[in-house]
């Protein structure tokens, strides 16, 4: 099975931590209505945070303990679905990356092209991956998905193996 034994690169940790930000306290992942986040975006519920949760720091341990279970999850989600086609470090890291920061749905959808070797596409599906949808305190949806230009740049810097490596 391809990429059965690939795991994150130390440069790709970089690039993840550069895409996500490292924040030691909780904050609101979004100017208006954001979920509550820490550390290297992890979530900690959606919706935005409480005045008590907004002044909870929080230890580089802990940042570094959740980071790593995550992306051994984001790295698991990889490998179960680009079975049939073998990544190179820059992709998988790119796709651990996309991983670590969409939803299973998304990520199979997104992948599942690197299965035939189409790079191309799977970089044309990632892309577009960048919306968001305002949630309210009790973290229901309160509007339409819109467009985060955080995630775009995100997912430009993300597609670029995909688009460099192509055959």
């Amino acid at each position: 099975m391809a990429n059965e034994n690939m795991k994150m690169s130390a440069a790709g940790y970089t690039a993840l931590r550069i895409n996500e930000g490292v924040v030691l306290h909780f904050y609101n992942d979004a100017p208006v209505n954001g979920n509550c986040t820490w550390g290297v975006g992890t979530l900690e519920h959606l919706g935005p945070c409480s005045p008590e949760e907004l002044r909870r720091a929080v230890l580089p341990d802990q940042v570094n303990a959740i980071l790593v279970q995550r992306v051994h999850e984001a790295e698991r989600i990889v490998r179960a679905v680009v079975t049939d086609h073998q990544l190179t470090q820059a992709q998988f890291d790119s796709a651990v990356s996309f991983a670590y920061n969409s939803t299973t749905k998304n990520i199979r959808n997104a992948l599942a092209p690197a299965n035939n070797g189409n790079m191309a596409e799977v970089a044309a599906r990632m892309r577009r991956n960048v919306m968001v949808r305002p949630r309210n305190s009790s973290g229901h949806t309160t509007g339409h998905a819109r467009i985060n230009h955080g995630l775009v740049n995100r997912r430009n810097r993300e597609i670029q193996p995909f688009l460099r490596d192509a055959p």
